[in-house]
């Protein structure tokens, strides 16, 4: 597989592993409920993992380290904001 490809795995990877840990928080607002904590979190951190040795087979561990962290903190940031665009637009008529 093409660098390229292997750093897109691991975004989808990642963003996974983060949507799966932000839908295990009792914060969330997209399902009703949250999800099981233990699994969810275990598959995020899992996913999380996963996308860090794919990151590692095309850059430094470094690099991966810090391009992981920084997707993370922007993932984290945005999607409760998006969530909450969504669910604002889907309540006012």
């Amino acid at each position: 597989m093409t660098e390229t490809g292997l750093l897109w795995v691991s975004t989808l990877l990642a963003f996974t592993g983060s949507a799966l840990i932000h839908l295990a928080s009792r914060h969330q607002r997209l399902l009703p409920r949250p999800l099981p904590r233990k699994g969810a979190m275990a598959a995020g951190f899992a996913l999380e993992a996963t996308a860090f040795l794919v990151v590692l087979q095309c850059r430094s561990p470094a690099t991966s380290a810090f391009m992981l962290v920084t997707f993370l903190m922007a993932a984290w940031s945005l999607t409760p904001l998006f969530i909450a665009l969504a669910t604002m637009r889907r309540k006012t008529p």
